[in-house]
């Protein structure tokens, strides 16, 4: 008897464990865009929304020697347009327009004028300490 309530704990126990981990593994749908992002140019975008106005301030890896950039757009729908420029932090010194599509926690770029290099942003779903909803 004691043997079968034994196994009986074990493997509620360990069904317990399994669900905690896949628990983790799912990331909550963000309610806007705020947070810190990651692009495939290697930088990192610290975003905020406020309203349907977008900022972001975007870093080079290199902690900005190679990039900074600044940019403020209108989000309407999945759609934000809006300028992009290149600040003296960075190496780079460039601006233009962009043109973005997607939600939060994901987009992608649509259009864009003056060499800008990243194309695809992400949010990683492990920042709960840089993302707080």
């Amino acid at each position: 008897m004691y043997r079968s309530l034994f196994l009986t704990a074990l493997t509620i126990g360990f069904a317990l464990i399994s669900l905690t981990d896949q628990a983790s593994a799912i990331c909550a749908a963000p309610t806007n865009m705020n947070g810190t992002y990651r692009a495939n140019d290697g930088g990192t975008y610290y975003i905020r929304q406020v309203g349907n106005t977008v900022w972001w301030l975007g870093v080079s890896a290199d902690d900005g020697r190679h990039f900074t950039n600044v940019f403020k757009g209108t989000k309407n729908g999945d759609s934000i347009v809006g300028e992009w420029a290149d600040v003296p932090r960075g190496a780079v010194r460039s601006s233009g327009v962009l043109h973005l599509q997607g939600s939060p926690g994901s987009f992608r770029r649509v259009h864009v004028t003056g060499g800008f290099g990243g194309s695809q942003w992400t949010l990683p779903c492990d920042d709960v300490v840089l993302n707080p909803q």
